[in-house]
């Protein structure tokens, strides 16, 4: 078997197939992640600006808190956990239809109203100043919310004065944004004016958390010791166990599912892993046997081996081993009847002239006795046995006995 390429370019195709099945991978894996090319700035987990919510995924981790940024099927995967929607904002029908979609495949949810709008140059990371957002524009996230009966938000500063069932009040610093719920809603963390941080609306099936004040959990308000322990009591206290999964398809980032990705995700890369490792093995296992395929016999061999093998089968498969038995007894006794120069005989006198000659020669093999066993053998071990005598008679005749074997 010829092999139809050399070593060194069997080896170079076989890399370039290597590479091109990585880069494929990789692209499938992390291309949407190698597209965003700015940073962020706005007021999402990916953001390390003074609105962004990076320093509170990073807070979670080092506390070993679960916590997953998520870019598709964020209720699904909160199921047993807290969804936290980071200051959404609802500018049209489709996305007011998102978030209220989002909110009701979650069983415990926790959205931080929006507040700030910041303007950074193209492709910083900080913003370089910060203004308030209307009004009307909190109010739209929570009559998305189902939240029908608001007051109005209050950003007159009613003091800092919070009280409620977790550990440490809060610090805002800046124009507190507070809503007045009324008696609709369960305040949970409110200011001595009544005016409420934190309030729930729950169902059925469902408890929605609103926190009102985003400056106590972005990376601005995180810097003071106070509104760090009071938003992990906050999230501690209503993840139930679970993990974190802060939704940033509201923020543009979503993401395709993809079992491609999924495979070369950990734990499940592990798996893949061995899947290839395996495969790879089975293909270098398999070069010995790269080309052509071996070329199949003839269906007759050459050499007379083959013919004697396929004669005797098929005498065997007929039965005829003892006509060939007495056919080869006659053939050697004519060898002989040549060998010696006989004078031409009837049969039983040529046999009878072939045993004066025998034992005259001192042979040990009867003709005689040749010719009865030749036509009494019934077996393919009897003919063998008998056609084996018939040979050394005949070298014993044409030799002498001295020859025999």
């Amino acid at each position: 078997m010829t092999n139809p390429f050399s070593r060194t370019t069997l080896t170079i195709i076989i890399a370039v197939a290597i590479v091109s099945l990585g880069a494929a991978v990789v692209l499938t894996v992390f291309g949407d992640d190698l597209n965003k090319t700015a940073p962020s700035a706005g007021a999402d987990s990916y953001s390390v600006s003074a609105i962004g919510h990076r320093g509170l995924v990073e807070i979670l981790e080092k506390l070993d808190i679960p916590v997953v940024k998520s870019r598709s099927n964020s209720d699904e995967k909160a199921k047993n956990g807290l969804l936290l929607v980071l200051e959404p904002t609802v500018s049209d029908v489709a996305s007011k239809d998102r978030l209220r979609a989002l909110v009701k495949g979650a069983p415990r949810v926790l959205v931080v109203l929006p507040k700030w709008y910041g303007s950074a140059a193209v492709g910083e990371e900080w913003i370089d100043d910060a203004n308030l957002l209307p009004g009307s524009e909190i109010d739209d996230v929570l009559k998305t919310l189902d939240f029908d009966y608001t007051m109005g938000i209050s950003r007159l500063g009613k003091g800092n004065d919070f009280v409620g069932d977790l550990t440490r009040s809060p610090t805002i610093r800046h124009d507190p944004q507070l809503v007045d719920v009324g008696e609709n809603y369960q305040p949970l963390v409110y200011d001595a004016a009544g005016y409420a941080l934190v309030f729930m609306k729950q169902d059925e099936d469902r408890v929605v958390y609103v926190l009102a004040d985003p400056d106590v959990m972005n990376n601005h308000g995180l810097r003071k010791a106070e509104n760090a322990l009071f938003t992990i009591n906050l999230i501690e206290k209503l993840r139930n166990g679970g993990p974190v999964v802060i939704d940033e398809v509201i923020h543009g980032y979503a993401q395709q599912p993809s079992l491609l990705r999924t495979l070369f995700r950990f734990p499940l890369v592990l798996a893949t892993m061995q899947v290839l490792i395996c495969a790879l093995l089975a293909i270098w296992a398999a070069m010995v046997r790269f080309g052509p395929r071996k070329a199949a016999p003839p269906p007759i061999a050459p050499g007379k081996d083959f013919l004697i093998q396929n004669t005797a089968a098929l005498l065997h498969y007929g039965g005829h081993h003892a006509d060939a038995l007495r056919r080869y007894l006659l053939q050697s006794i004519a060898a002989v009847r040549h060998a010696l120069h006989a004078p031409a005989l009837p049969a039983n006198q040529m046999t009878t002239w072939l045993e004066r000659v025998r034992q005259t020669r001192g042979g040990t093999i009867s003709l005689i006795d040749l010719e009865r066993d030749a036509h009494t053998a019934d077996t393919p071990q009897r003919t063998v046995e008998v056609a084996d005598r018939v040979y050394r008679w005949r070298m014993e005749m044409i030799n002498g006995s001295q020859h025999r074997s």
